[in-house]
């Protein structure tokens, strides 16, 4: 039976009950009936909402689910005679606004401001807040024969310090302001040659003698070429597991202090002692997370082969160790290890994984295991490079693989 039909068919008593009006209200919304009116709504209902104690500003009426009955009724004139009268009555659905409506004229304004939209002109404005260029070296693995042996990679480190000076041009004159240069050593800067892999002893071209001279002239050639473009500049190294030394049965035979990176580290700065090109030394004893103040931001360095379980999880922990031991919190994290460019933003810690230098991008190319295990491969090979600082809200920015 339609609304219509139940007050229509009601006795006296009953029309009476039928004439008032009620409402259902909980916090989000409900449900309402006007009673009997003698003319309709049309499109306001701020009146009716504001008779249930609802403020209009607040709350809206869903306009595809109200019911409407309309009927004719006798009534007497004041001369005795009867006429036929209207009267209608209303069931809807109401809610709290979920945001405050935009008229149409309010959407054209808008649509006008889109078209009329033109690119700003390229201005140069210097930074007021300065920055500092962190560049991260990882995974180089000199002597590894894959993706051209040794000789390629070589061509590819020197290629990285070339783009890394044109970089910092570039940055300067798009108005950065560059206080600082961080090298960081991410790790497995040689292949070494044993004890990694089943097949590592067979494949490697060059003995530990060889791979540590050469990755020593690199780095002395990349801190010569990189650390004058800037006032300040330092350097830090991180413990990795190609860097291991005395293993035998694929165990660390001394303690984690017994590493390539940490003597190629204490010989870059014997090397450069006296030349001043580097400000900070940050070189590790056997502490496998380096942390550093790079321009007010706490950045903490890890190679990444320690990193186990869930992602987020790990950097927590580390994250909370660090902040014991050093007394702060890392901010940002960089890692390697995985050969492979990315980064996630978990909100309370920002983390980026260094590509590596050791591929030329083919499926074939880099770390063989890692391929083999996770069907993985680095398609951007390259040097990790972006600016630290407080000149932007991420603490970061102008990130660039080179």
């Amino acid at each position: 039976m339609s609304l219509i039909d139940d007050i229509e068919n009601s006795s006296t008593d009953n029309l009476k009950d039928k004439q008032k009006p009620w409402a259902e209200i909980s916090l989000d919304g409900g449900e309402l009936y006007t009673g009997v009116l003698d003319s309709p709504i049309a499109e306001d209902w701020s009146p009716i909402l504001r008779g249930f104690g609802l403020d209009p500003d607040v709350f809206e009426v869903v306009g595809d689910q109200v019911k409407m009955s309309k009927w004719q009724q006798s009534k007497r004139t004041e001369s005795g005679d009867r006429d036929i009268v209207w009267l209608y009555a209303y069931k809807a659905t109401f809610r709290r606004k979920l945001s405050t409506a935009i008229s149409t004229v309010d959407i054209d304004e808008i649509r006008k401001h889109v078209r009329k939209w033109k690119p700003s002109k390229i201005t140069k404005p210097v930074d007021d807040v300065p920055s500092t260029l962190l560049v991260c070296w990882a995974d180089w693995q000199l002597y590894k024969s894959a993706s051209g042996g040794v000789e390629a990679t070589t061509a590819r480190v020197l290629e990285s310090f070339d783009k890394t000076v044109q970089r910092v041009k570039e940055l300067r004159k798009l108005g950065r302001n560059i206080e600082g240069i961080h090298i960081v050593n991410c790790g497995d800067p040689i292949e070494a040659c044993d004890g990694m892999y089943a097949s590592q002893l067979f494949s490697v071209q060059g003995g530990l003698r060889d791979q540590l001279r050469l990755a020593l002239d690199l780095w002395t050639q990349g801190v010569q070429t990189l650390a004058p473009l800037a006032e300040y500049a330092s350097f830090t190294s991180c413990i990795s597991n190609h860097g291991e030394w005395q293993r035998k049965g694929n165990k660390s035979m001394t303690t984690d202090s017994d590493s390539a990176d940490g003597f190629l580290a204490d010989a870059l700065m014997r090397v450069l002692d006296g030349s001043d090109l580097i400000d900070e030394w940050n070189i590790p004893h056997d502490q496998m997370v380096m942390q550093s103040e790079i321009s007010g931001v706490n950045v903490a360095f890890h190679h990444g082969h320690k990193m186990v379980g869930k992602e987020i999880d790990w950097l927590r922990g580390q994250s909370l160790k660090q902040l014991k031991e050093v007394g702060a919190e890392p901010e940002i994290w960089i890692t390697a290890h995985r050969h492979h460019l990315k980064m996630t933003d978990y909100g309370g810690v920002q983390h980026f994984q260094a590509p590596s230098l050791d591929t030329d991008g083919s499926p074939s190319g880099g770390s063989k295991w890692y391929s083999d295990t996770t069907a993985q491969w680095s398609t951007s090979p390259g040097t990790l490079t972006m600016l630290i600082g407080h000149h932007d809200p991420k603490k970061w920015s102008d990130l660039a693989v080179l």
